[in-house]
């Protein structure tokens, strides 16, 4: 049976130079597997953690999905419905609804407070569920809570292996 590695990910919703960063994201992928092939697990089988917000959230878990085997388990925050009215375009709640159905299972969280608060459980729920986590982010501060930064944070303090990729810069550099 193959060996499952799950992969979160956290990061930056506008990114560009995507094209760059989808090239960074397979550098990762390639290393994570690298590194449990060494462990002498006869395949492995990279499984996406995500809650699909645009961004970095849905760039990491169709790189996986275009993987040999690569599956995709998603987190969600808030009802559908409700999540999807963050997203800004139409296409943009296309492609939300394309990569749900997608996924191998759907984990739906509780009630929170605030939307902040469904975001933070979310990126702790990810972090608490991955082997390792991939993040997008520009190293800078938190602009509210629920945020990369936050994310990060708690990955670091969990222990959490993480792959940083700068969306600035060339690749990983973590």
């Amino acid at each position: 049976m193959p060996s499952r590695i799950f992969v979160g990910v956290t990061g930056h919703r506008n990114l560009t130079a995507v094209a760059r960063l989808v090239k960074a994201i397979d550098a990762a992928l390639e290393e994570i597997e690298r590194g449990q092939a060494g462990e002498g697990a006869a395949a492995i089988r990279l499984v996406a953690l995500s809650p699909l917000a645009e961004g970095a959230d849905r760039l990491v878990a169709g790189r996986v999905l275009a993987r040999e085997g690569g599956e995709l388990e998603v987190v969600l925050p808030l009802p559908e419905n409700e999540y999807a009215a963050d997203f800004r375009t139409a296409g943009s709640r296309a492609e939300f609804a394309e990569l749900l159905a997608r996924a191998r299972s759907i984990e739906r969280l509780p009630p929170s407070p605030t939307r902040a608060e469904a975001y933070a459980r979310a990126g702790r729920y990810v972090v608490d569920h991955c082997d390792v986590l991939i993040t997008i982010w520009d190293g800078k501060p938190e602009e509210g809570p629920g945020g990369t930064a936050e994310v990060v944070r708690y990955a670091r303090a969990q222990g959490r292996r993480i792959a940083w990729i700068d969306p600035n810069g060339a690749g990983p550099i973590s």
